[in-house]
């Protein structure tokens, strides 16, 4: 028998608190090769179980990490449609109707963040979560969403042109968008 070191035991297995249980329990000790000197690691022994689960390991990163990255992926396509249609919103907005662009910015995202919520529930996240639980959750994180794209919109506008400042905007709010939507929101 192996010890959980990978070096033969010939007296009991593991757990085992005497020769004599051991023997109860159908143990037979194995022989050392010829030449093998008593108590050295043996290259021939079988790794022990949490080395077989640890080397596992990695495939279930590499398998979580996929599923990130597709989900991450889906994130950013669902938002970069939804933030595509604020900024023709904007644009619309501003140059059509003649709108303050700070205000047209705060329009054009309440209205593109209905669209937003709709697809990420059902295309990123794939939520089973009652719109009741999720639209709240979303609804306050659209709030805070668009304080913050104000705030920074109402910066970066001073030193940018209004198009250029929405979308280093959008780019700033994505990643703490996509952390919260999938913590809290959707609970995932």
């Amino acid at each position: 028998m192996l010890s959980g070191r990978g070096c033969p035991q010939d007296t009991k297995p593991d757990g085992c608190t005497s020769a004599e249980e051991a023997a109860a329990l159908g143990f037979r000790p194995q022989p050392l090769p010829a030449g093998h000197p008593a108590g050295e690691p043996y290259s021939g022994a079988a790794p022990p179980l949490w080395w077989k689960t640890l080397q596992q390991l990695p495939l279930v990163g590499r398998v979580l990490r996929a599923i990130f990255a597709v989900r991450l992926l889906r994130y950013a396509l669902v938002g970069g449609c939804a933030a595509l249609l604020q900024i023709c919103l904007l644009t619309l907005f501003v140059e059509l109707a003649g709108i303050d662009a700070l205000a047209a910015s705060t329009l054009a995202l309440s209205i593109s963040v209905m669209v937003n919520y709709s697809l990420q529930h059902r295309v990123t996240f794939r939520s089973k979560s009652k719109h009741t639980v999720a639209a709240p959750s979303f609804v306050v994180l659209t709030l805070c969403t668009l304080a913050a794209n104000a705030l920074i919109f109402n910066s970066l506008h001073t030193l940018l042109p209004y198009i250029a400042a929405q979308i280093l905007t959008t780019g700033a709010i994505f990643p703490v968008n996509y952390y919260l939507n999938r913590t809290v929101t959707f609970r995932l």
